[in-house]
């Protein structure tokens, strides 16, 4: 029982008899007071007297270990679509997510996974333990009479053909689906209201916004009323085949001890609980189908490069050569780029705004595929290695590196999960925050706030730096190391870069001349071809 299919053997035992044990209290309870009334001696009492207690303790215990069950399941599973869709992320990041709102990727990431546990929970699970639980009650029931066995069987067709045919396909389909594009849409727009915030406060744009979230918050509410009216429609049915299932049993078993007449009504009403379940599960069926359509519509996006079949073995040499290059997109393409970049070169390269200098980086970090030309790392084509081989020898440092919302040895320990704190502070004293780092109180366990905003941008810049060192890149790109710091923040962030040199090529873009005066080799890009 170790395995999955053991706990979600056992979870879907435990919840039949969850629902047995909820329909035995029942009928157990039926025959007492009917038997009671008779006024029998107690004794004759006592079998039914315990099963009512045995029935009632039984149902929590079963209930519970079914949750148990199931839950570590469904979490198991849930577990492993994050990871794959973490994959898929990774996979067609950064050119394939163009287009794609940041809270929708997301709402992608959390509430489509989360969404997908009630597969599991909330649609496939009632259906078996009901249909399983009314199979048992319908056999116990035709072992009395057996026509009112047919009856209870008839009732339990109809009410599983009807829920599954009116509530899932006219009502709950539609309103699951819209409920799950207001959801996106929803964190789409929070999303973008708490990244923008104080821009929107600033320019006066805030009341606009606000109500542009109120109308997906209206949109997804609307929606979900809706869905409540399916569940309501689907009991409205069961409740009617219960009515129209008591009436004939107890019209056709009126010859019966009456004992058994009082089992025998109540049987249908037994069942009502678990055939209500399965209107609710239908509600949540279109939920979970839209989840696994959005998720596969993220699997199903190409992937910006194309990956070997069988990756090469990294080259021991670290030259940079770019022959015939282009890059870009459809609207802007700097073709014919040749570069050479030696072992331990420092050079620049500039260009106008929206010219593809990030473009370029981006390719030479194997993240896009060139337009025409090739790149070579030492002797070896860049496409005949892995990605990821390839972003293990060329680093990058953006102007707007991410910062996590944890302490300083965790930013540090994503480019080496093992780090220990004499790496950790060897790197932070060559990237220029080591003193910093060993002057505050909690040294390397100090969180850093959201985005890093416990640091000032110099000393994130210089956390992205070290973090950018211990990945032992041997050619790093950065990519307008210095925007947004003061001047003399910049120059002494620029003397720790170009220091790197030359155990490490580094590759400087930027437009700003305080930085490109101190570099001896400059590349301008522009919309001709290039050579150098």
């Amino acid at each position: 029982m170790t395995g999955r299919a053991g706990r979600l053997g056992l979870g879907v035992l435990m919840g039949v008899l969850a629902q047995l044990s909820a329909i035995g209290l029942l009928l157990a309870a039926a025959w007492l007071i009917v038997r009671a009334a008779q006024q029998p001696p107690v004794l004759y009492l006592m079998v039914a007297i315990v099963s009512v207690r045995a029935f009632g303790i039984a149902r929590a215990v079963f209930r519970y270990v079914e949750r148990l069950m199931t839950h570590d399941v469904a979490l198991r599973d849930a577990t492993t679509d994050r990871v794959e869709v973490y994959r898929q992320l990774n996979r067609i990041a950064p050119a394939g997510l163009t287009g794609q709102r940041r809270g929708d990727v997301v709402s992608r990431v959390v509430s489509d996974v989360q969404t997908r546990q009630d597969r599991l929970l909330r649609v496939r699970l009632p259906w078996w333990t009901g249909l399983l639980a009314s199979m048992v009650v319908i056999g116990v029931v035709a072992a009395l009479d057996l026509r009112s066995g047919l009856v209870v069987a008839g009732g339990v067709v109809v009410s599983a053909v009807a829920i599954r045919s009116t509530v899932a396909r006219i009502a709950a389909r539609r309103d699951g689906r819209r409920a799950a594009a207001a959801r996106g849409r929803l964190a789409a727009d929070v999303s973008q209201i708490v990244l923008a915030g104080p821009d929107l406060v600033a320019f006066g744009a805030g009341d606009r916004f606000r109500a542009e979230t109120g109308r997906s918050v209206t949109e997804l509410a609307g929606a979900q009323r809706h869905g409540a009216g399916a569940v309501g429609l689907a009991s409205a049915i069961v409740l009617a085949v219960t009515g129209a299932a008591v009436a004939l049993v107890a019209a056709w078993s009126a010859g019966a001890p009456v004992v058994v007449v009082g089992v025998l009504v109540l049987a249908p009403i037994a069942l009502s609980e678990p055939l209500e379940a399965w209107g609710d599960a239908e509600r949540h069926r279109p939920a979970v189908d839209d989840a696994d359509a959005r998720i596969a519509a993220l699997t199903a996006l190409p992937a910006p490069i194309t990956e070997p079949d069988q990756s090469t073995a990294l080259p021991s040499a670290w030259s940079l050569r770019l022959r015939g290059l282009a890059v870009g997109w459809e609207s802007t393409l700097v073709d014919g780029i040749d570069l050479d970049v030696d072992e331990g070169e420092i050079v620049a390269i500039t260009g106008p705004s929206g010219i593809g200098k990030s473009t370029l980086a981006y390719t030479l970090l194997r993240l896009i595929e060139p337009r025409a030309g090739n790149i070579q790392l030492g002797d070896v084509d860049v496409r005949e290695l892995g990605s990821d081989d390839v972003r293990g020898r060329i680093g990058y440092l953006g102007q707007d590196e991410i910062i996590f919302d944890t302490t300083i040895r965790e930013n540090l320990r994503i480019a080496d999960p093992e780090v220990e704190d004499e790496s950790a502070m060897t790197a932070l004293d060559r990237a220029g925050l080591g003193e910093f780092v060993r002057s505050l109180p909690r040294g390397l366990d100090t969180p850093v706030g959201e985005h890093g905003s416990r640091l000032s941008g110099g000393e994130r810049q210089r956390l992205a730096l070290a973090r950018l060192l211990l990945g032992d890149h041997r050619i790093v790109v950065l990519d307008e190391p210095t925007e947004h710091l003061d001047a003399p923040t910049a120059r002494a962030l620029l003397d720790d870069l170009l220091a790197l040199a030359p155990d490490r090529s580094v590759i400087v873009i930027s437009h700003a001349p305080e930085v490109l005066d101190r570099i001896d080799r400059v590349i301008r890009l522009d919309a001709a071809s290039v050579r150098v």
